[in-house]
């Protein structure tokens, strides 16, 4: 183990957990993107005072990452990306998989039914409730795990390729340092694991809630992760002594959510996320974003999922070209196709209305996703919820108009500056694309207030909030 490289330092050693960032294989996005510009921050204020480690699931332990492998994965530059999604087929699982899980289940089930009749009858009722929802997360955790990486193949960097956590050494975590998470800790099963070691060593934990949108809206997503979801949340809340939550409408819904479920409420802070691209500039751009940037074209940058509200856009453009209207920006979506859209990508490729109008991009690179915001005649943002909507935010700062939803917590964005729309609104998402794709005048004076009115946030305050906390 490694021992803290000043010992005589009177301010705690911050333990930066690397682990998402590690194991990512494409340009940063939402959550990575603030996980590594607050850790490359953080790296540039306080460099002796910062660890780095990376949690192995395999050996349930905690790995120093050395600090110049941080700043080589900082720095990578992507190359050779894929423009267009792919439409894949969901893959079966093998014949052998399938039946070995049912075989599982089916024992589990009878185990399960004579653990509950050998009860009291008046138990029998919640043990059943109890054993449903654990099959719900388990199902959930299942589906999770063994649904195959249908998309393209991962990015060519100049970062080279990891090595394996365990071949590091063993993080030498102390009772006096205080460890900050805020990666997706749900992927990598180890707020358990932490809640142990705290026990043990005694050291102070620092996580990031961006929202919690599967426990408040479970349609948007697969079976069972509202539960997974409210589980894990309640794990978070045992273990965190301080709880950084990235808007006054996730520490609202979060406090709620924990006083239902019956757990502490640690202190909770509200920080808000730079918004500005950490763009490389030696990072060429690619052939295909540079066609794209040449035409007159709207923007909108999100994982392509139900919850961001593609469809509505979709059917605005639909009932425009329907009504004759002939001289329609394209409309570009940037972004991976997530869950349960393959249906809507289908529909929008097979289109023949919108074909020549709508554009598909995904694993963009952050010089590329910089020329797509200064190149567009402005953004859209029909969210259906958001924790924040950072590329709100982004498009902001690079002086475009976003018309946006009112959901969430889009509004503490840019107050009165965005004009919004209800999410569902075909008619009135029709209506204002219309408007400030033919009106010159009407766009530019959204322009002139974003550029009078608006104040970028840069990483750097982001990570200095965070940093008074720790």
């Amino acid at each position: 183990m490694l021992a803290n490289a000043a010992s005589t330092q009177t301010e705690p050693t911050i333990w930066f957990d690397f682990t998402t960032s590690f194991n990512w294989t494409r340009p940063a996005v939402g959550i990575v993107r603030m996980e590594q510009e607050c850790c490359r921050a953080l790296l540039n204020m306080v460099p002796g005072r910062m660890r780095a480690c990376i949690f192995d699931q395999r050996t349930l332990s905690y790995y120093e990452l050395p600090l110049d492998e941080v700043w080589r994965i900082l720095n990578r530059v992507w190359s050779d990306a894929p423009t267009v999604t792919p439409v894949a087929a969901p893959v079966a699982a093998a014949s052998g998989e399938v039946g070995f899980a049912r075989r599982s289940e089916q024992v589990l089930r009878r185990i399960a039914r004579k653990c509950v009749s050998a009860l009291p009858v008046r138990q029998q009722l919640a043990a059943k409730a109890k054993l449903m929802k654990m099959r719900r997360i388990a199902a959930y955790a299942y589906r999770e795990w063994k649904t195959p990486d249908a998309i393209a193949p991962a990015l060519q960097s100049n970062a080279g390729v990891a090595n394996e956590p365990s071949s590091y050494p063993k993080a030498n975590i102390r009772k006096s340092d205080t460890y900050l998470t805020m990666g997706l800790d749900w992927d990598h099963n180890k707020i358990e694991f932490l809640y142990r070691l705290k026990k043990e060593i005694g050291f102070r934990i620092n996580c990031v809630a961006y929202d919690i949108i599967p426990v408040l809206f479970p349609h948007f997503y697969s079976e069972g992760a509202d539960q997974f979801f409210a589980h894990y949340f309640s794990n978070m809340a045992w273990i965190a002594d301080h709880i950084f939550c990235i808007s006054e409408c996730t520490r609202k819904d979060l406090r709620k959510l924990l006083v239902e479920l019956g757990t502490p409420v640690p202190n909770m802070s509200v920080v808000r996320l730079g918004d500005m691209l950490p763009v490389i500039h030696e990072q060429q751009h690619s052939d295909a974003v540079k066609r794209v940037a040449q035409e007159h074209f709207i923007l909108m940058v999100s994982t392509i999922e139900i919850r961001k509200n593609h469809q509505v856009l979709y059917n605005a453009y639909v009932r425009l070209i329907e009504q004759g209207v002939t001289d329609l920006p394209k409309l570009v979506f940037v972004g991976m196709p997530g869950w349960r859209v393959n249906d809507f990508i289908f529909t929008i490729q097979q289109d023949k209305r919108v074909r020549d109008k709508i554009i598909v991009l995904n694993r963009v690179t952050d010089a590329d996703l910089d020329l797509l915001y200064e190149s567009c005649a402005f953004t859209v943002y029909p969210s259906l919820y958001e924790g924040w909507g950072l590329p709100v935010a982004e498009s902001l700062t690079h002086g475009k108009f976003c018309l946006t939803s009112n959901a969430g917590s889009i509004p503490e964005i840019a107050g009165d500056i965005l004009e919004y729309l209800e999410p569902w609104d075909v008619l009135g998402w029709a209506d204002k694309i219309k408007t400030y794709s033919t009106d010159p005048a009407a766009l530019e004076a959204k322009v002139h207030a974003i550029k009078s009115r608006y104040k970028t946030t840069s990483w750097n305050e982001t990570a200095a909030s965070i940093l008074k906390q720790l």
